[in-house]
C-alpha cells in the first residue's frame, strides 16, 4: 500500500542544497548587474568591473562543480554556506575598497548574504560571521584613511560602517525570531501530518482505517468513472469471530485480526487498498478489476486464510471468511456499490459461511 519515494533522503538534501546554491548564484548575477549599471554611470571603472566578473564567475563555477560532483558532502557543512557567504562578502569588500562609492551596494547585499546564513546557522553563528566581515570592512576603511584618501569620502564610509554595525545585530535578532517561528510552524505541521497518518491507519491491524478506506473508495470510484475502467469491492467478514474471542480471549482475537490483515495485504497490488471497516469486517478496493477478477482474488484470499496458524487455533478449528463481491456500476454512488457487496456478504453468511457471493 505504500509507494517508494522518488529520491532518498540524502538525494533530497543534496537537491535542496543545490537549489539554495542556485539562488545564491542568482544573487551574484544580480550584484554583477548592479556593478554593470555602476560602470555605465561612471561610478565603477571598467577594470574593476571586468576583474569582479571574472572572480565571481570562477567562484560560482568552482562551487557548482563541488555540488555537481557531490564533493561538498566531504565537508563538515555540506551546504558550503560559510564558504559562499565569506567569498561573496570579501569580493564585495574588495570592490568597495577599490571603488568606495559602491559601499552602499556592499551593505545592501551583505544583508541578503546574512539571510542565507540564517537558513543554516544559529543567530550567534551568523552574528560572529557578520562581526568578522564588519571588522574587515573597518580595516579597509583604516587602510584607506592611512593612505590619505579623500576626507569627505572617508567620513561617509565611517558613517556607513556605523549604520551597518548598529543595524546588523537587530537584523539578525529579527531574522532569528522569524526562523524560530518558521521552525515551530514546520514542527507543528509535521506533528499534524503524523496525527493525520495515525488517523489513516488502523492501529491494531496496520491497514487503512475506516475514514481512510471511505476516502479511498470515493477516489477509486471517481477514477473508474472518469477513465471508464472497472472497479470492484470485496467486503470480508471473519467467520465466528465472537466464538474465537470467547474461547481464546481478546488477545488471541487481536492476533487473529492482525494475522488476517497481513495475509490479505500480502496479496494486494500496488493500486489496491485494504481497510478495516469495523470490528472483524474488512474491505478490499480493487481498481481496474471486473467482478470475475475480484471473485478469483476472493477465492485465493479465502484459501490463504485457511492456512493461518497461531497459538490456540487447534482448539477452535481453521479460520474462514465470508466475502461479498460487487462490481461498481458507472455513475453509481460508491456507497451503493458497497451496499450491494455487503448484501452479498450477508447472503454468504446466511448460506453457511465460508463462502463467496457475487452481487447481482
Amino acid at each position: 500500500m505504500s509507494r517508494s519515494q522518488p529520491y532518498s533522503n540524502g538525494a533530497q538534501r543534496q537537491l535542496l542544497r543545490t537549489r539554495r546554491f542556485l539562488s545564491a548564484a542568482a544573487l551574484s548575477a544580480q550584484y554583477l548587474l548592479v556593478l554593470a549599471i555602476g560602470a555605465w554611470l561612471g561610478i565603477v571603472d571598467d577594470y574593476t568591473f571586468i576583474v569582479t566578473c571574472v572572480a565571481v564567475s570562477l567562484l560560482v563555477i568552482v562551487t557548482y562543480v563541488l555540488f555537481a560532483k557531490g564533493w561538498n558532502r566531504r565537508f563538515k557543512d555540506p551546504s558550503l554556506t560559510a564558504w559562499q557567504i565569506v567569498s561573496a562578502s570579501i569580493t564585495m569588500l574588495l570592490v568597495a575598497h577599490a571603488q568606495p562609492r559602491t559601499a552602499q551596494a556592499f551593505g545592501a547585499f551583505l544583508f541578503v548574504c546574512l539571510m542565507f546564513g540564517m537558513l543554516r546557522y544559529s543567530g550567534v553563528g551568523v552574528l560572529r560571521l557578520a562581526g568578522g566581515l564588519l571588522l574587515l570592512y573597518a580595516l579597509s576603511i583604516a587602510v584607506r584613511f592611512a593612505s590619505g584618501g579623500d576626507a569627505a569620502l572617508l567620513r561617509e564610509q565611517v558613517f556607513h560602517w556605523v549604520v551597518l554595525a548598529g543595524t546588523v545585530p537587530w537584523f539578525i535578532y529579527v531574522g532569528g525570531t522569524v526562523k524560530r517561528l518558521r521552525d515551530d510552524a514546520q514542527s507543528a505541521r509535521s506533528q499534524l501530518d503524523e496525527v493525520e497518518q495515525q488517523a489513516r491507519i488502523d492501529q491494531l491491524t496496520g491497514v487503512f482505517s475506516r475514514r481512510a478506506l471511505v476516502a479511498a473508495m470515493k477516489d477509486a470510484a471517481q477514477q473508474a468513472d472518469s477513465r471508464g475502467e472497472p472497479l470492484s469491492l470485496c467486503v470480508i467478514d471473519l467467520d465466528h469471530f465472537k466464538r474465537f474471542n470467547d474461547q481464546l480471549g481478546h488477545l488471541h482475537g487481536d492476533e487473529m485480526l492482525r494475522s488476517f490483515a497481513n495475509v490479505a495485504a500480502s496479496g494486494l497490488r500496488e493500486s489496491d487498498v485494504l481497510g478495516r471497516y469495523g470490528g472483524e469486517e474488512f474491505v478490499q478496493v480493487l481498481p481496474r478489476t471486473p467482478a470475475a477478477g475480484a471473485y478469483g482474488e476472493a477465492r485465493r484470499l479465502s484459501a490463504r486464510v485457511r492456512l493461518l496458524q497461531f497459538e490456540g487455533i487447534d482448539r477452535v478449528g481453521p479460520i474462514t471468511v465470508s466475502i461479498g463481491v460487487a462490481q461498481h456500476r458507472p455513475g453509481e454512488d460508491i456507497f451503493q456499490t458497497f451496499a450491494r457487496a455487503d448484501q452479498a456478504l450477508l447472503s454468504a453468511k446466511q448460506n453457511g459461511r465460508d463462502r463467496i457471493e457475487l452481487a447481482g
